[in-house]
């Protein structure tokens, strides 16, 4: 432990940064997307309504995903809904992904009966 300044240097040169970093670029997307909605472009509100009653994974930039059933899209936030009944609202400026939620679609096999 004679060398404990130089993990104390190690944390404040190398993690902090890195972790500010990470909320610049995430407030520098709001920005963005900020400025696109006062401009009136929604396209993600657009390809959203596509998989409405659908089951998804909507992946945001915060977290690694939420998983639910797309019950409405209002504005700029979508209502997801989960297996339990409870409700999430997403903002879509954060949506990242999304994709249809890929359940029993590998190995489906149709039965012929002859």
């Amino acid at each position: 432990m004679n060398y404990w300044y130089l993990w104390f240097i190690i944390i404040i040169c190398v993690l902090l940064p890195a972790a500010r970093a990470r909320k610049l670029r995430q407030a520098r997307i709001a920005r963005k997307n900020r400025i696109k909605r006062q401009k009136g472009d929604h396209i993600m509100n657009e390809l959203i309504k596509n998989y409405i009653d659908k089951e998804v994974i909507v992946y945001t930039s915060s977290t690694s995903g939420v998983t639910g059933t797309v019950t409405k899209i209002e504005d700029n936030w979508v209502e997801l809904e989960d297996k339990n009944g409870q409700k999430q609202i997403v903002n879509t400026d954060y949506v990242s992904r999304i994709q249809e939620y890929p359940r029993n679609k590998k190995g489906k096999k149709k039965l012929v009966v002859t």
